[in-house]
């Protein structure tokens, strides 16, 4: 089901990723954190006929943020939370396992 770009730039903002503007026609969304093992990153085309993102790219947004579409779409429609996105990252190897407390 297609998603409205205003809602995933929304979302993305909220759960920690930093915005990076092209020079042309696309914006760049970079997850910061300090565990990183690798970069976590995804772009949103700022085109008039992308206000609302179909299927196609979605899927290609989820590959690119570690996620399965099903994922994706509970991370935008936030009932994933920025610490349930980090602890798939995390199994993923993409976050580095922070050591326990003791």
């Amino acid at each position: 089901m297609p998603k409205e770009r205003a809602d995933i730039v929304a979302s993305l903002s909220h759960k920690g990723f930093e915005l990076h503007q092209h020079k042309r026609d696309h914006d760049f969304f970079f997850l910061k954190h300090p565990d990183l093992t690798q970069p976590v990153f995804t772009k949103v085309s700022r085109g008039t006929e992308y206000r609302t993102i179909g299927d196609a790219l979605l899927a290609r947004m989820s590959k690119q943020l570690h996620l399965t579409r099903a994922q994706f779409d509970a991370l935008v429609d936030c009932t994933m939370k920025k610490p349930d996105y980090l602890a798939v990252l995390q199994s993923l190897g993409v976050l580095r396992e922070q050591p326990k407390k003791s």
